[in-house]
């Protein structure tokens, strides 16, 4: 993260201690009773006692993360679109407790593809309802048509004010209703870059401290209408993970690995120790990368052989799934960026040996499609590397949703691997589109600000980057 200006993060201790906490309700509470003295944007209505966020839709299931205020049994019945008379699919009931801080993953399955569903959670033991959306699976194209045109939305850095953990003085987050202006959209998936929550001082020392915050996230009156809005998926980076700039020093990794699982329904089984993955929205591959757990310090020797972002599981894994990967646009999500080489922040450049063995291994596999996406640094860029002889490689950066902003060095802007009028400095989303027939794949990405209004755009097609791969 850019040094100067983030705020304080949480720190992380390693050894997942097992111990029963029993996570005060009332935490929100006592926060909104000490804050109005303070300068705040004002919030809306308190969020509804049930919580709900949609995870990932496929063509036959979707997850959906419930979080209530005390011990109960929920269970969900899903109907096509408006069909009354048609039996629904009901889920297995599943117990909310304590121990989990009432929160658990309802797998919705049997369900068909290309299908817009209502769903109805409700309460086995009181049979009151407690909560009702909608969400639609995706269209099994594949041998049948052409593929559907894809929304991604994306972004990094969302801080949210909470003023008695906060630093003194000025407020660092703002400009909560960008997550309405996404919401707005509609898109097929909203993917979190990175720096999703912000830990604070009072909070990486426990298990429950970073549960807390977690709580605090989601039960935010301003991010309620996204959580339902679209699918989401996520990956960590410093601030989800621990402090500012953290690595695998952070002794609480164990805990925030055990919170990140526990608070963001998964799209894939992760290995173990790590949080990284593969999804298809679609005919666009994501790949979910974990730029913490085996993240060396940033401050170790650049030249060192042994200094690594994503260490070297991870990294045979990537390049086995880009190889294997058919999808026109193979999308590469990581938390910082990846080819900044005048940053003096986070950055993989730093890390030359581990990137340079990753760049030798696309020139020498000739990869059509990749593309990269980043958060991390409170301003959003274009950054492109040229290669000879091979299409260049594209890098969308975009930061931050609602954290603050951080000053920009001419060195960064007089970058001459930096697009000309790429660099936005105020909080922005991205918004990514896929259109056309299969074998003429066309790709957008907008930078929009916190009222949805375009301020950038980029585009390319599936044929630009495939530029030198064919024999």
């Amino acid at each position: 993260m850019s040094r100067a200006l983030l705020p304080p993060a949480a720190e992380r201790p390693q050894n997942p201690a097992r111990r029963r906490a029993f996570f005060a309700a009332t935490d929100l509470a006592l926060v909104a009773a000490a804050a109005p003295s303070l300068p705040a944007v004002a919030q809306p209505a308190a969020p509804p006692p049930l919580r709900v966020v949609h995870g990932f839709a496929d063509h036959l299931s979707i997850n959906l993360w419930l979080q209530g205020t005390r011990a109960d049994a929920l269970e969900v019945d899903v109907r096509v679109g408006e069909n009354t008379t048609a039996k629904p699919v009901t889920t297995v009931p599943v117990e909310l407790n304590a121990r989990t801080d009432f929160t658990e993953t309802i797998a919705v399955a049997g369900l068909e593809p290309g299908e817009r569903y209502n769903y109805t959670v409700r309460s086995t033991k009181t049979k009151s309802v407690l909560a009702r959306g909608t969400f639609k699976t995706q269209v099994l194209w594949q041998w049948r048509t052409d593929p559907p045109t894809v929304r991604i939305a994306t972004g990094s850095c969302a801080y949210l004010n909470d003023f008695k953990y906060d630093r003194p003085g000025k407020p660092y987050g703002g400009g909560e209703e960008i997550f309405d202006s996404i919401a707005n959209l509609s898109p097929d998936l909203m993917l979190w870059l990175g720096d999703n929550i912000y830990t604070r001082e009072a909070d990486y020392t426990s298990r429950e401290g970073i549960n807390r915050r977690y709580r605090f996230y989601r039960s935010h009156p301003t991010l309620q209408k996204l959580w339902t809005a679209t699918p989401h998926v996520a990956i960590w980076d410093d601030h989800d993970f621990g402090p500012d700039n953290s690595d695998f020093s952070y002794n609480g990794a164990g805990w925030s690995h055990e919170m990140f699982l526990r608070y963001w329904p998964m799209p894939y089984s992760p290995p173990a120790d790590g949080l990284y993955g593969k999804i298809l929205q679609g005919d666009v591959d994501i790949f979910m990368l974990d730029d913490r757990t085996w993240r060396y310090p940033e401050k170790w020797p650049d030249a060192a052989a042994d200094k690594a972002m994503y260490g070297a599981k991870q990294m045979t894994w990537l390049k086995a799934a880009l190889t294997f990967s058919k999808a026109p646009f193979k999308i590469v999500a990581g938390g910082s960026q990846f080819f900044n080489r005048v940053s003096t922040a986070e950055c993989w450049a730093h890390y030359a040996a581990e990137q340079q063995d990753f760049l030798r291994f696309l020139e020498e596999r000739k990869i059509p499609g990749v593309l990269f996406l980043s958060g991390d640094r409170h301003f959003s860029q274009h950054l492109r590397v040229q290669r000879t002889g091979l299409y260049p490689l594209n890098e969308i950066t975009t930061s931050p949703l609602t954290s603050g902003l951080s000053r920009i060095a001419d060195v960064e802007r007089t970058n001459p691997e930096s697009m000309p009028g790429s660099i936005l400095s105020e909080r922005n989303f991205a918004l990514i589109t896929v259109t056309g027939p299969r074998t003429q794949r066309a790709l957008t990405i907008e930078l929009r600000d916190g009222r949805g209004e375009k301020k950038w755009e980029w585009s390319t097609t599936a044929a630009e980057l495939a530029e030198g791969t064919k024999a």
